[in-house]
């Protein structure tokens, strides 16, 4: 396995399963300092045994929930802790609830779009400034086809995922000029 991200410093949201997880082992495997964020506690245990032995010293895991601000910054704070700075942010954390559109709970309209869209900006907005300091920072969000094609039964989260496209856009542009 290369070596392309030794020393690099990562936190991975959603790395408790799916993508996530395996976004986490593959930027492990290939030489980063990580920290694999999830609101499953299990997930993340299961993410540290598909680990191996050798590069669990470079992995630590933390229980967040993204769409808490006060929960981010408490991550924030200790994975920059954990790893003397940042570099990259990879937004991989989100769910999905389908429902025909008139029938759906705005509960659950509410958390998708906190999960997938204000959580992505909540973990942004918490990261810039040590992203910015590395000098060479590097956001990774997460989004999906549904953000540019229709899905039925999936109102809430094609809209939470074309927002993050937007989000993502404004950003870079907003930042581009600070090394981001």
């Amino acid at each position: 396995m290369s070596s392309r991200y030794e020393g690099r410093r990562v936190i991975v949201t959603g790395a408790g399963s799916g993508i996530g997880q395996g976004v986490a082992l593959r930027l492990l495997a290939e030489g980063a300092q990580l920290v694999a964020a999830d609101v499953n506690e299990a997930g993340l245990a299961a993410t540290v045994d598909a680990a191996p032995a050798a590069q669990r010293e470079r992995l630590r895991t933390l229980t967040i929930d993204i769409a808490d601000q006060e929960s981010v910054r408490a991550v924030t704070a200790e994975a920059l802790e954990f790893l003397g700075g940042l570099d990259v942010l990879v937004n991989a954390a989100g769910i999905l609830r389908a429902a025909h559109t008139h029938e759906m709970p705005l509960e659950d309209w509410n958390k998708v779009i906190s999960v997938n869209l204000t959580g992505t900006f909540l973990m942004i907005r918490s990261a810039l400034p040590a992203l910015i300091e590395s000098g060479r920072g590097v956001i990774v969000n997460f989004s999906s086809t549904s953000a540019f094609g229709s899905n039925p039964y999936m109102a809430a989260y094609s809209a939470s995922k074309a927002g993050v496209n937007a989000l993502t856009h404004s950003i870079a542009l907003e930042y581009v000029k600070k090394g981001l």
